[in-house]
């Protein structure tokens, strides 16, 4: 979150805040669910990636609402260039700079340590790679139930660890 409050920050001058973004997501998925709009979304993935989806939506609503010409916005210090390392594409773009793929690397690798055996390990890597339980389990040779599982275990260690 101080990431993604620095990236907008630094692009909007403190005109928008992440906390603002991330409680008007929530309110739109409490009034989507209300509606049925999200029947589809079947677990804590999908859900995952629906909450990412929106956000990437307010934050862009976001920026053109503050860069809009009458409100100023061509006097804003806000770039709209091609340039991704900063401004408008700097917070919605969906490639990563390289500073946040060395912060995801390391974090990554200290999220795995924490697991206590290499099939773990591997789970969670083929899980993040975007593998279904029944490819992580032919591609592991267990049963789809012991991925299941695995899964539910590494979640509990990774929870652990985040609410220390």
């Amino acid at each position: 979150m101080l990431h993604a409050d620095n990236r907008i920050g630094r692009a909007l001058g403190g005109r928008v805040e992440a906390e603002d973004i991330a409680a008007s997501v929530f309110e739109s998925l409490y009034i989507g669910a209300q509606q049925g709009r999200f029947q589809s979304v079947k677990n804590r993935d999908e859900l995952w990636w629906l909450l990412m989806k929106l956000a990437h939506r307010k934050l862009i609503n976001a920026v053109r609402f503050e860069t809009a010409e009458k409100r100023g916005g061509r006097n804003r210090p806000i770039s709209l260039n091609n340039d991704r390392s900063c401004g408008f594409f700097a917070i919605v773009s969906r490639e990563p700079t390289p500073d946040d793929v060395i912060v995801l690397g390391e974090e990554l690798e200290r999220v795995l340590t924490l697991l206590p055996e290499e099939r773990l390990k591997k789970i969670a890597q083929l899980t993040l790679e975007g593998l279904t339980v029944i490819e992580i389990s032919q591609q592991l040779g267990i049963a789809t139930v012991t991925v299941t599982r695995k899964r539910k275990l590494i979640r509990s260690i990774w929870l652990r660890d985040l609410q220390e």
